[in-house]
């Protein structure tokens, strides 16, 4: 990443859901440093150590750095191990005196699946049993903090056809007595609506899928078809 010259602060979100450590490194995690390029001077990182001309994200804390003309371009690396969700990081880069570009949040969306059960997905990706004709019963949506006070959604099924909104990290749905959704949508509320939008889409088993977007209710045209995937994204306006 090239950076204008000027003074910038870069932080990491790091989600603790699914956090390993192996030899004392943690994952995920994130890594600073320069990306090598002849006549260019490394980038020097403002830590509580000192300078250094790399530096590790916990999440915690985040680092200074001065970009000049002479300044080789920023290199971000990410770690994650095998099943965690690339979702689960999220890295900010702000120059100071600049306001800060709102970030893509982490969502997790857990989908309760006819004779499957509980599966996670990371967001923008399809919940879904596959090549399995199976529908999904219930769902809930959880990720960073901001989406507990931030994140509505709501799921019609044959016992509550209206579709009751609820907060994130509820369940949407009746998981365990067979009953297909048979429709959800998505909002956002409060000051998470004035920076974020929220993208979703839904795929029917006879009708296909249909796109909402920020409180818009999916539904197939077709009478009790039930819900076979879906997909939310939460991302800057």
């Amino acid at each position: 990443m090239a950076l204008p010259e000027g003074t910038y602060y870069i932080t990491a979100r790091l989600s603790e859901a699914g956090r390993q450590q192996i030899k004392g490194v943690s994952f995920p995690s994130v890594q600073v440093s320069s990306l090598s390029q002849a006549g260019y001077a490394p980038l020097q990182f403002l830590t509580a150590g000192g300078l250094n001309t790399s530096a590790w994200l916990s999440g915690s804390e985040g680092v200074a750095l001065v970009v000049t003309a002479q300044s080789a371009p920023l290199l971000i690396t990410t770690f994650t191990l095998s099943g965690q969700l690339s979702s689960s990081i999220s890295v900010g880069v702000q120059k100071l005196g600049d306001e800060m570009m709102p970030a893509t949040l982490d969502v997790r969306l857990i989908a309760h699946i006819q004779r499957m059960g509980d599966r996670a997905f990371a967001g923008g990706e399809w919940a879904s049993a596959g090549d399995h004709l199976f529908w999904i019963e219930a769902f809930t949506v959880g990720g960073s903090p901001e989406l507990a006070e931030g994140l509505e959604y709501c799921a019609a099924n044959p016992i509550d056809p209206g579709a009751t909104w609820v907060k994130a990290g509820t369940l949407a749905g009746i998981s365990g007595r067979g009953l297909p959704l048979l429709g959800a949508g998505f909002r956002l509320v409060g000051r998470l609506a004035n920076t974020h939008r929220v993208d979703y889409a839904v795929r029917f088993l006879r009708q296909g899928d249909v796109t909402g977007q920020d409180g818009v209710m999916c539904r197939s045209s077709q009478p009790q078809d039930p819900l076979m995937a879906l997909k939310v994204a939460v991302l800057p306006r």
